[in-house]
């Protein structure tokens, strides 16, 4: 491989800067409309714009944003994204230059139009190429990365335009977005990651075009409907509304939650197929929609301080930085899309609620007070961002990866519109700016929440907010309402609902890690106790195990069952000790019992080898101290008589309807004493089993079991009393009765009953 260059999952050599062009083609797409937000007030000025014209510079803006889209991910899968990129920016190119030169207002709205389209079909092109140039692996680090990347963008943007405003005026401002697409147009001309028309196409999805239109024409009225006149929960509505529409568009299908209530039919979900896009689309909803509502709200809350129009530029400075601390955190260690969204929406929400809270007559501490809560939200939205992202990006089908890469910018761009359709006039009158303002702050605080329960954990955010509401009421009813309503006390509110919140949070991590070691625990020990079935052979069986430790699942008692020839043997038995060792252990003894029971025809010398391997496992282990004790029986089909070998465990109870009995029986030494290698070998002791009768095999850990007053279980009394039924019935019955004996189990439970097959 040449220096310089790294070697990508299609087998052809990606040059280093490839990745930069691409993040640089993304980063296009938030950089020219924050050059068109910038500009367009002097922009207005100099072409004679009024309000109205205004408002629909605005509009086109977004009805093109979301054309050029959703056009540009079709032909994306049907002419490839190197034709996609390199024609949007060439037209971004064309319609820049004509926007710059616009003598009129027409002119400047026909260049507005087809840079927007042009610029945002590019960003598809790239945006879909990402999975081509990173390793599936390395997506999360990439994506990190540009939002770091996204963040200086955004700054840069804002400089870029103030200063080429005041060196050149709007025109000269206009023009750098020109200059960007023409930089990028040479430097993507000869892409590898850039791809011609795939092999395979898929269809392009049911009703795309109608889908598309619609979501358009949801852009525009979002856009263009006076935010000051909406009731809010008509916002949360509209802007939902047109995320929904935009998965059905990307998807081809309604979410999965729609079809099941129109169909009725729980089977036709495709939650676990389409749960990337319909993260991706909601976190990108917010994203806009937060970015947006932080830029106007700030502007005007520092104004209202006393700051200026500066020190609201300087704030939102702090969302870009929330940005970047957001992709070192993710570059550092993989976060859940789950955990990212509860924890950094729900922080993204109380610190847009704090906002309320800027001190008066004090611009240097409001502004400081604003820009680190800015970098809370940016933080808490961009860490929802890049793990959505990231799990959208790697789920990118091959064969309709334009369509799909569409859905993240045009809900970017949706979520965006829902905020500017506020009108100038709304924000610079006195008369109704704090109104319009305070409205939109909590109208940002419910989107947001909203956004954490159905990305992340409901709990977390439930939390919050019933914690803060809680300590509100107490202190409303307490004293009096003035009370509640001071700035510093509705900050603590919002500041103890957060710790709780992250208590919550904390707390559900911990279950979650408890739960998957339960979950492996639990898997391990079935790996190595196989459950054996009801009939084997001759006999009618069951088992049951119950650990000392519930919360691991992994004990020391161990049982197996091995059919051979018109054979059934049968192994119960405790090695010493508990947890991890001791599952070593008994995995040990039930390998060689399960390799041996087939091939060795008598039961002594099953008996030895088990004896004889234990002990060199223990000498293996220089532990002198390992031994098991065991139960070893035999059963040959249409014999009423059981082979029983005892080292050294507790004797089988033989119950009938009318008693239980100990079984009178030699009792040899525990398995890893090598007593079995000595000669004479001992005999097993043959034992009568007749039809009605049950043979029960236990270790110690259920006559051990001592209640409050230290006395043992009486094992053979209480069988008396349990009801048999059957007989897994009959074990779960002693098990349960030696549960309320005892407080607490202090050792392994292993039970095997059989009975003759067909007995009742």
């Amino acid at each position: 491989m040449s220096a310089g260059r790294v070697s990508d999952v299609t087998g052809y050599s990606l040059r280093w800067h490839e990745p930069l062009v691409l993040l640089a083609g993304v980063a296009l797409g938030l950089l020219v409309p924050t050059l068109h937000s910038a500009t367009l007030v002097r922009t207005g000025s100099s072409l004679g714009m009024d309000a109205t014209d205004r408002a629909t510079s605005q509009v086109l803006v977004v009805v093109a944003s979301l054309a050029g889209v959703l056009a540009g991910g079709r032909a994306s899968d049907v002419w490839g994204t190197r034709r996609v990129a390199v024609s949007g920016l060439a037209a971004a190119c064309a319609g820049g230059a004509g926007l710059a030169a616009a003598p009129v207002v027409w002119a400047y709205w026909v260049g507005l139009l087809v840079q927007s389209a042009g610029v945002m079909a590019a960003v598809v092109g790239f945006l879909a190429s990402v999975p081509v140039a990173h390793l599936t692996g390395r997506i999360r680090h990439q994506v990190a990365g540009a939002f770091a990347a996204l963040a200086a963008a955004l700054i840069a943007g804002v400089g870029l335009a103030l200063v080429a405003e005041q060196v050149g005026g709007w025109r000269a401002g206009e023009s750098v977005p020109v200059v960007l697409c023409l930089a990028l147009l040479i430097a993507s001309s000869r892409l590898h990651s850039l791809t011609g028309p795939p092999t395979q196409v898929r269809p392009a999805p049911d009703r795309f075009a109608v889908h598309g239109v619609l979501v358009v024409l949801l852009g525009a009225g979002l856009q263009a409907t006076p935010l000051r006149n909406w009731a809010d929960a008509q916002v949360v509505v509209l802007l939902a509304l047109a995320l929904t529409v935009l998965f059905a568009c990307a998807c081809g299908e309604w979410p999965a939650w729609l079809v099941r209530m129109r169909t009725r039919n729980p089977a036709a979900s495709s939650t676990r197929r389409h749960a990337p896009v319909s993260a991706a689309v909601t976190a990108g909803g917010v994203w806009g929609f937060g970015q947006s509502a932080l830029a106007t709200v700030l502007l005007i809350l520092l104004s209202e301080r006393g700051a200026g129009q500066a020190a609201g530029l300087i704030a939102f400075a702090g969302f870009g930085a929330g940005f970047v601390v957001a992709g070192l955190v993710c570059l550092r260690r993989a976060v859940t899309q789950r955990t990212a969204s509860a924890l950094g929406l729900t922080l993204a929400a109380v610190s847009i609620s704090l906002l309320s809270t800027l001190p008066h007559r004090q611009p240097f501490l409001a502004t400081t007070m604003a820009t680190a809560l800015a970098v809370v939200v940016g933080t808490g939205i961009a860490m929802a961002q890049v793990a959505s992202v990231t799990e959208y990006l790697a789920a990118l089908p091959p064969d309709s990866r334009g369509v799909s890469a569409a859905a993240y910018p045009a809900a970017v761009v949706l979520g965006g519109a829902a905020i500017s359709g506020i009108p100038y006039e709304t924000v610079i009158t006195n008369a109704t700016r704090v109104a319009t303002i305070n409205q939109l702050l909590w109208i940002t605080v419910v989107v947001l929440a909203l956004a954490a329960v159905l990305l992340g954990r409901s709990a977390v955010a439930l939390a919050v907010a019933g914690a803060a509401a809680v300590q509100y009421v107490l202190v409303t009813v307490l004293s009096e309402p003035r009370y509640a309503q001071r700035p510093l006390s509705l900050a603590v509110f919002v500041l103890s609902g957060v710790i709780v919140g992250i208590a919550v949070w904390i707390r559900g991590r911990q279950s979650e890690r408890l739960a998957r070691t339960v979950a492996g625990a639990t898997a391990l020990q079935q790996a190595v106790l196989r459950h054996p079935p009801a009939h084997v052979g001759d006999l009618g069986l069951a088992c049951l195990y119950l650990p000392a430790t519930t919360d691991s699942g992994i004990g020391g008692d161990f049982y197996d069952v091995a059919r051979t020839d018109h054979t059934t043997r049968i192994l119960l038995g405790d090695v010493r000790g508990k947890g991890l060792d001791a599952l070593g252990i008994v995995n040990d003894v039930l390998g060689c019992f399960r390799s041996r029971a087939y091939d060795t025809p008598d039961l002594t010398e099953l008996a030895t080898h088990l004896d004889r391997h234990l002990a060199r496992t223990a000498a293996a282990r220089d532990d002198t101290e390992l031994f098991a004790t065991a139960l070893l029986l035999e059963h040959h089909d249409h014999s009423g008589d059981v082979l029983i070998y005892n080292c050294g465990h507790l004797p089988p109870v033989l119950l009938s309807q009318q008693q239980a009995d100990e079984v009178a029986l030699p009792v040899l030494l525990p398995l890893g004493f090598a007593a079995l290698t000595q000669q004479p070998r001992p005999a097993p002791t043959s034992v009568p089993l007749q039809p009605g009768t049950i043979l029960l095999l236990s270790t110690d850990g259920l006559s051990e079991a001592r209640n409050a007053s230290g006395d043992f279980y009486p094992l053979l009394p209480r069988l008396l009393h349990i009801p048999a039924g059957d007989l897994p019935n009959l074990l779960r019955s002693l098990v349960a009765d030696a549960q309320q004996w005892t407080h607490r189990l202090t050792d392994d439970i292993a039970l095997i009953a059989i009975t003759p097959h067909g007995s009742p």
